[in-house]
């Protein structure tokens, strides 16, 4: 990749634009976006899932789910929703039957 390429990807990675995105933009792997980022300095992110997904996580989580099966569910990695366990956790409860269920 080019020095300007390069330039052009850190300055929209700083920007927001999502990995993805700039992963097809320049014909590289995710990983490599994240790499180059790295490289220039850049801290990681981490994705931001929609409230209408954290919504949908938090439905099916008290519904007596576990995080891969609701990961599964919605179609995303299931280490997306790592980072929502605790809110989960408190704000939903969840009765000790369909934790038993689930096991």
């Amino acid at each position: 990749m080019s020095v300007s390429n390069r330039g052009e990807l850190v300055a929209e990675y700083a920007a927001g634009v999502p990995v993805r995105q700039l992963a097809t933009r320049f014909n590289v792997h995710r990983g490599t976006v994240r790499e180059i980022a790295r490289q220039a300095g850049l801290a990681a992110r981490r994705p931001e899932l929609s409230d209408v997904i954290r919504q949908d996580a938090a439905r099916l989580y008290a519904a007596g789910m576990t995080l891969a099966q609701v990961a599964t569910q919605l179609g995303i990695e299931s280490g997306h929703l790592r980072p929502l366990s605790p809110i989960l956790a408190r704000t939903q409860t969840r009765s000790s039957s369909s934790r038993a269920a689930r096991v």
